[in-house]
């Protein structure tokens, strides 16, 4: 699959352009994206999926990646079904995602308000950042379980829910006009009175119905979203090189690569990449032997997968400008392929688990063996 990815990935890259201007991922491309079986990643094995590791997921995003954020992105949310669908019972799995290469989108947190109702719930709200909503078949949404205007508790705390329904029962916006990840389609999206079935709506705190170790652990749709910031931080420091290279400096009449600046930004942005690579892999394969091994997830684990995915994204943007700088006045133009990686650099650490302040929460967690960030 890998290998079938990366030959596609550069295909994938001469549509940069016409991904950026549509501001989402073209019919074509979702189509062979799917054909590719990136959507696929996570299914389970019993149901004819790959079941991928999540150190093999995560190199998949990468190598999407490496060529458009955008495509990696979408990738990366689009193959979270398996994880959705592990709460709910099987057949009410299937009744939603019928295909394996079925493509979800939408947004965990509560936004939105269900009321309960005979045989489910009715859903009404308005999220943010449905990646992929222009090309999804199933939307999920977080919402807040009320009763009337009063939220519903339990054991104290406000009952959370995610409502799962057909991407044609919600209303998509189109709000996705950003400064980077622009092909991506992260449009708001709403939804007035929807009825979600019962069966259909799940909490992380419910046990799963998989038994398989991939869907062991609530918060592992986040297990593969460094791979967006690898690739993206391996394609900025290709196109510098290739620049380098080709760039005169004047008046010294010299080539870029032959300065000691160039070698230096080069070289500093090579050992970012390789060190924070390295982070990524090293907690993803400790996180995944313990749950092999049906291990209780330690603070030290949690930390390390948590922490070396925020610093994924920081080193992206930190290399991405230092690229820039490098090229200088050249890289300002949209048509410069490291304009766009700023930008798209910018936009993703601005998700809620790359966000600064993600660290501040995992140094709560470090400190007390509490944490603000639920699934952390």
């Amino acid at each position: 699959m890998i290998e079938e990815l990366a030959a596609l990935a550069p295909k994938l890259a001469d549509r940069g352009d016409d991904i950026a201007a549509a501001r989402r991922l073209p019919d074509d491309v979702v189509s062979a994206l799917r054909e590719a079986g990136a959507f696929r990643i996570a299914a389970p094995r019993a149901l004819g999926g790959p079941e991928l590791s999540p150190r093999e997921q995560t190199e998949v995003i990468e190598t999407l990646s490496r060529y458009d954020a955008s495509v990696g992105w979408c990738a990366m949310i689009g193959s979270d079904a398996p994880y959705y669908g592990s709460f709910l019972a099987p057949d009410a799995a299937a009744e939603l995602w019928p295909s394996i290469d079925a493509i979800t989108a939408g947004q965990i947190p509560p936004n939105g308000r269900a009321r309960s109702v005979d045989g489910g719930y009715l859903v009404s709200g308005r999220w943010s950042f449905g990646s992929g909503s222009t090309h999804a078949d199933v939307i999920v949404g977080g919402c807040l379980v009320t009763d009337g205007d009063a939220p519903v508790l339990v054991d104290g705390r406000p009952d959370i829910v995610v409502a799962c329904a057909p991407a044609t029962s919600w209303t998509v916006l189109d709000t996705w006009y950003t400064t980077g990840l622009a092909g991506s389609g992260s449009n708001d999206y709403e939804a007035e009175e929807l009825f979600v079935p019962k069966r259909h709506v799940f909490r992380f705190s419910d046990p799963v119905q998989r038994p398989e170790p991939l869907y062991g652990w609530p918060g592992m749709f986040f297990i593969n979203m460094a791979g967006v910031a690898l690739g993206l931080a391996r394609h900025a420091i290709d196109e510098a090189i290739t620049v380098t290279r080709e760039k005169v400096l004047m008046p010294e009449m010299v080539r870029l690569c032959d300065t000691s600046r160039a070698r230096l930004a080069i070289a500093r942005a090579e050992a970012e990449l390789g060190a924070a690579r390295a982070y990524v892999y090293d907690a993803l394969d400790r996180f995944w032997d313990m749950i092999v091994a049906g291990q209780d997830l330690d603070v030290d684990i949690r930390i390390a997968v948590a922490l070396s995915r925020a610093h994924s994204f920081q080193m992206a943007r930190d290399v991405a400008e230092s690229m820039s700088d490098l090229i200088g006045a050249a890289s300002i133009y949209q048509n410069h392929p490291l304009e766009r990686l700023v930008r798209d650099a910018i936009t993703m650490s601005q998700h809620i688990a790359t966000q600064e302040r993600m660290y501040e929460m995992i140094g709560q967690l470090r400190l007390t063996g509490t944490s603000a960030m639920p699934l952390l």
